[in-house]
C-alpha cells in the first residue's frame, strides 16, 4: 500500500512574490457543485451596440497578471483588438479551479483560459462550454530537484521525498506506475510553491510549472536546477486553453473569430519584443513582479505555444484529449463522460 505522508510547508514568499499558480492545476481536480446559468454569455449581446462602437468583452485569467498571458496584454497595446471593433477588459485574480463558472456567468461576452483537465471536469458537472483553441501545446507540470541531490532519475521521485500542490498526487503515481515503477514507497508532502524548499532540505524535488516556479529555481541555484516535465515521461494535455460559453459560439461567431485573430497577433508581437512586453507587464499591469524573472518565463513560454514553426494557435488534436478524458474516467475524477467532438470547437482560430 503508498504511504502518503502529508503535512502544509509554510513560506515567508506569497504567492505573487514567487509568480505561482493556483494550487489546483495539472492532471487531478476538484469538481465544482456550480451553478451554470444557461443564459449567461448573451445578456449582453453585440446586437445592442451601435455599428460604430466596439463591441465589450471580458478575458479571464486563472492566475495573476504576468508573462503568462503577454499576448493579450500587447493585443491591447498594439490596438489589435480595437482593429477588431473589440473592446477587451482583462481579468485575472481567480483560481483554476473557480475560473469556468467565474467566465460562464459573466453578462458580457466572455473568454477564459484554464487546464484541460478543469475544463473536462466542468463539462462533466454541466457548464456550458465550449473549447475554442489552446495557447499551450503542452503541459508545464513538473517536478523540479537538484543535480547534486538524492534524485537522480524519473524512477527516483518514488523512493524520495517530493514535495506536491494539491492536485499532484495521483499525477506522479500515475507516470511512475505507467514507467513500471514500484510506487509502493511514495512519499509525497503537500508543499509551497517555494523553492527555498528543496535548498532547506524540506523536499527532494518540488513540484512546478516549467514556465514558473522552476525559473525562480533557475535564478536560485543556476545549472543546479533540474527538472522532470510531465510531458517527458507519458502525460500529454494542453494547458491554458481558450474556452466560452456555447451561447457566445452560437450568437456571436464572428466576434468569437476576431477575438482569436487580434490574440494571436498580440503573442506574435509578445515573442518578437520581450524585453518590451515585460516592460509593459511591469509598468501596466504587475509592478511587484521581477523584471528578469519574467523575461526568463516568456522565453519557456514560447517553447510551450511554438514547439516548432507555425505551431502558434495550432488546433488541438481530439485524440490527446480523448486519452485525458479516458483517464480521468479511470481515476473516478470525471462525474460523467464528455463528448470531445461537441466540446472542441476550434472552426474559428485564425
Amino acid at each position: 500500500m503508498r504511504r502518503l505522508k502529508v503535512f502544509e510547508v509554510s513560506s515567508e514568499k506569497s504567492r505573487t512574490e514567487l509568480g505561482a499558480r493556483s494550487p489546483v492545476r495539472g492532471f487531478a481536480l476538484l469538481l465544482l457543485a456550480a451553478t451554470w446559468l444557461p443564459q449567461a454569455a448573451c445578456s449582453a449581446p453585440a446586437e445592442t451596440q451601435a455599428p460604430d462602437e466596439p463591441i465589450p468583452v471580458v478575458m479571464q485569467f486563472d492566475w495573476i497578471f504576468n508573462a503568462q498571458f503577454a499576448g493579450f496584454y500587447q493585443a491591447i497595446e498594439q490596438g489589435y483588438y480595437a482593429e477588431a471593433g473589440l473592446e477587451v477588459e482583462l481579468r485575472g485574480g481567480v483560481t483554476t479551479e473557480k475560473t469556468v463558472p467565474v467566465t460562464i456567468n459573466e453578462p458580457k461576452i466572455s473568454f477564459g483560459s484554464t487546464e484541460s483537465n478543469v475544463l473536462l471536469g466542468d463539462a462533466a458537472a454541466g457548464a456550458p462550454v465550449r473549447a475554442i483553441g489552446t495557447m499551450f501545446q503542452d503541459s508545464p507540470m513538473g517536478w523540479m530537484y537538484l543535480a547534486d541531490g538524492p534524485v537522480q532519475s524519473f524512477a527516483d521521485l518514488a523512493t524520495e521525498r517530493v514535495g506536491i500542490h494539491a492536485d499532484g498526487v495521483r499525477v506522479i503515481a500515475l507516470l511512475l506506475e505507467e514507467a513500471g515503477v514500484d510506487t509502493s514507497e511514495l512519499e509525497t508532502f503537500k508543499a509551497s510553491y517555494d523553492p527555498q524548499q528543496i535548498l532547506d532540505g524540506e523536499a527532494d524535488a518540488l513540484q512546478c510549472y516549467y514556465i514558473d516556479e522552476f525559473v525562480l529555481f533557475e535564478q536560485m541555484v543556476g545549472d543546479r536546477a533540474k527538472v522532470f516535465l510531465a510531458r517527458d515521461h507519458g502525460y500529454k494535455a494542453y494547458s491554458q486553453v481558450m474556452f466560452t460559453h456555447v451561447d457566445t459560439i452560437e450568437a456571436h461567431p464572428e466576434v468569437v473569430r476576431k477575438f482569436l485573430a487580434a490574440t494571436k497577433k498580440g503573442w506574435q508581437y509578445a515573442f518578437d519584443h520581450p524585453e518590451e512586453t515585460v516592460d509593459l507587464i511591469i509598468s501596466k499591469y504587475n509592478p511587484e513582479i521581477d523584471r528578469d524573472y519574467q523575461i526568463g518565463s516568456l522565453a519557456k513560454i514560447e517553447e510551450l505555444m511554438v514547439p516548432e514553426p507555425g505551431a502558434l494557435f495550432r488546433p488541438m488534436d481530439p485524440a490527446v484529449w480523448e486519452a485525458g478524458h479516458s483517464k480521468l474516467l479511470d481515476s473516478g475524477l470525471l462525474e460523467a463522460s464528455v463528448d470531445i467532438a461537441t466540446l472542441l470547437d476550434q472552426r474559428f482560430l485564425p
